[in-house]
């Protein structure tokens, strides 16, 4: 595919034929259409960068909720995947999802070489609208500025699924779905209700994504999820819910107030144009919705769990907040507001019923996204009514506001059609990936973190040089020659220091040594012989990452520890025979059959 994308660029050069044959800007300046179009543009570009400034907020909030032996991992995932959604939206997503084709998915208009005329046509410079993408000549702004926004949005539904799936998901496995999310599945629903589809053609409505976004994000976490299988510890022998705690809910509060904020761009933006009284309702019915279901999951989960559980309370914001993203254009401030109440009700109980059913979710993104994706489409259907700034392009009125149920009836078809599509294309999907490349990591890796075993590195890596034990096999005393800020008494040059090492022996029975004399006591090692040095690292690597729970000999062995590298452990300090003793206790049934530990000066 992405050779005939480069072929077909190759070949046809098409710029995109919007505002690029203008002279200049004053040419827009000039006249009120040209200042519109100025203003449309800026505003959507804005709202753009606020949806991309959610990822951060994205990748804050799921680090904050999952262990810390992890984080790196997950950012990771939620940076790799707004680059991997970027490239495969760019060469085919749009095409499919905006590019005109049938009722079930577009095709021109690939690595965006289509003609697109819609802002000359808004400036009365072209008669009418000629393109490949039809369905976007209601909005005045130029190609790029639509395609950077639409892309965004994208981007949002592919990193849902990496909440879900955290703390157990292979990297590339994760990436290879994120690319299948940003090509196939994502842009074929989004055409289906946004791009002129079917949907569309039966009169669904989703303002800025409830389904188009949210639920398509959810179906696919849910899949992921139930095929990956709880986190291990998750559930004991027993069925009983062990809870995982987050290991920051710092990080995960900060990523909720910049997801908060992000959706000042996902709602209004969605206007694509500048239209002042469309914009300021909309930002409000957005923030009535999304402070309800803050509040309200606060008070439930107080009144469900006894206490008033910060990370429902985060999770209640989130629920508003998408629930709302459907019907924000179409309902009053008083709507909005009931629609946020359900919406911090909903969450609360979907977290506890996918924890008692066995679908492990992290970061609840599956009752965050999905659920309330779902309630927040119907809600269109129960609580639209006309606005005047929004021309004829609006809802039929809904049930609770004078309307027959045609509204409704219409987006519950949407609801179950996008659901069952999803949801299979998911599954097929992340069944592919597993036959090809497996979707989990070992339990080994799973136990000593992802951070270690997937990115062979850590978040919160530890000092490597501790202690001047540990500083002294690398030679630092080459790079101090003097040590003017040291007081006289323990002021000693590099040139003193190796011959101390060379000729002085240590006085074992001094009551205090310095720094720089505790550098001058002999090395020597404990060497493991023929022992199975990647079992003996994975055991070192689990006893550091929790040294409150590991045995007295370890402590022991750290304290006089220099270097480790699987086979050979480097002491300087403390009494060899009964360091090997240690060493052989710690390690005992990792070492294998035939194994030895020797001491070697």
């Amino acid at each position: 595919m992405l050779t005939v994308v480069a072929t077909t660029s190759l070949v046809s050069l098409v710029a995109a034929q919007d505002i690029q044959n203008l002279k200049d800007l004053s040419e827009l300046l000039s006249t009120p259409k040209g200042l519109q179009l100025i203003a449309d543009t800026l505003w959507v570009l804005l709202a753009a960068f606020l949806v991309f400034w959610m990822h951060a907020g994205f990748a804050l909030l799921e680090s904050g909720f999952c262990r810390a032996k992890n984080t790196a991992n997950i950012l990771a995932k939620n940076f790799i995947v707004v680059a991997i959604t970027t490239l495969a939206y760019w060469a085919v997503g749009f095409a499919f999802m905006f590019g005109d084709g049938n009722s079930f998915i577009g095709w021109k208009g690939l690595a965006l070489t289509g003609e697109h005329n819609a802002p000359l046509v808004a400036l009365g410079k072209a008669k009418e609208y000629v393109g490949a993408y039809s369905a976007l000549s209601w909005t005045s702004v130029p190609l790029f500025a639509a395609f950077l926004f639409q892309l965004v949005f994208a981007a949002t539904a592919a990193t849902i699924v990496s909440g879900a799936v955290a703390e157990r998901i292979k990297f590339a496995s994760f990436i290879a779905f994120s690319f299948v999310m940003g090509s196939l599945i994502y842009p074929i629903v989004g055409h289906w209700i946004w791009g002129g589809g079917w949907l569309a053609e039966k009169g669904m409505y989703d303002f800025a994504g409830s389904t188009v976004v949210h639920s398509v994000g959810g179906w696919a976490a849910l899949t992921g999820a139930a095929m990956l299988g709880p986190r291990l510890g998750k559930y004991g022998k027993d069925g009983k819910i062990n809870p995982i705690p987050g290991h920051s809910m710092a990080l995960a509060t900060l990523g909720t107030f910049i997801l908060w904020l992000g959706w000042f761009g996902f709602n209004p933006g969605s206007t694509m144009a500048a239209n002042p009284s469309a914009i300021a309702r909309i930002a409000v019915t957005t923030n009535i919705a999304g402070a309800t279901g803050a509040f309200i999951a606060t008070m439930w989960a107080w009144l469900r769990l006894g206490k008033p559980d910060l990370s429902m309370t985060l999770n209640g914001c989130l629920a508003g907040l998408v629930a709302i993203t459907a019907p924000c254009a179409f309902v009053s401030p008083v709507s909005a507001f009931v629609i946020g109440v359900v919406a911090g009700v909903l969450v609360v109980e979907s977290v506890l019923f996918f924890d008692r059913v066995g679908i492990d979710d992290p970061v609840g993104a599956v009752s965050v996204h999905l659920v309330n994706g779902i309630w927040g489409t119907l809600a269109v259907g129960l609580f639209a009514q006309p606005f005047a700034d929004l021309g004829d392009a609006q809802p039929k009125p809904g049930l609770f506001i004078g309307g027959s149920g045609e509204q409704f009836i219409a987006q519950l078809i949407g609801v179950v059609s996008v659901g069952a599509f999803v949801f299979t294309a998911s599954l097929v999907s992340w069944a592919f990936i597993k036959a090809l490349m497996g979707l989990r990591v070992s339990p080994e890796e799973e136990v000593q973190g992802l951070d270690i075993g997937e990115m062979g590195m850590e978040a919160y890596p530890s000092d490597p040089f501790p202690t001047f034990e540990a500083l002294s096999v690398t030679g630092w005393e080459r790079f101090v020659p003097t040590l003017a800020h040291q007081p006289a008494a323990e002021m000693v040059t590099s040139t003193q220091t190796s011959q101390t090492l060379k000729t002085e022996p240590v006085n074992s029975g001094a009551t205090e040594v310095s720094p720089l004399t505790s550098v001058e006591r002999r090395l020597y090692s404990i060497v493991l012989e023929n022992a199975n040095t990647e079992r003996v690292k994975r055991r070192w690597e689990r006893l550091c990452h929790e040294p409150q729970q590991a045995p007295p000999e370890f402590h022991e062995v750290y304290r006089h520890l220099v270097s480790f590298d699987g086979r050979e452990f480097v002491f300087r300090g403390g009494d060899p025979e009964r360091m090997r003793r240690a060493v052989e206790r710690l390690f005992e049934g990792y070492l294998g059959v035939g194994a030895k530990v020797t001491v070697e000066g």
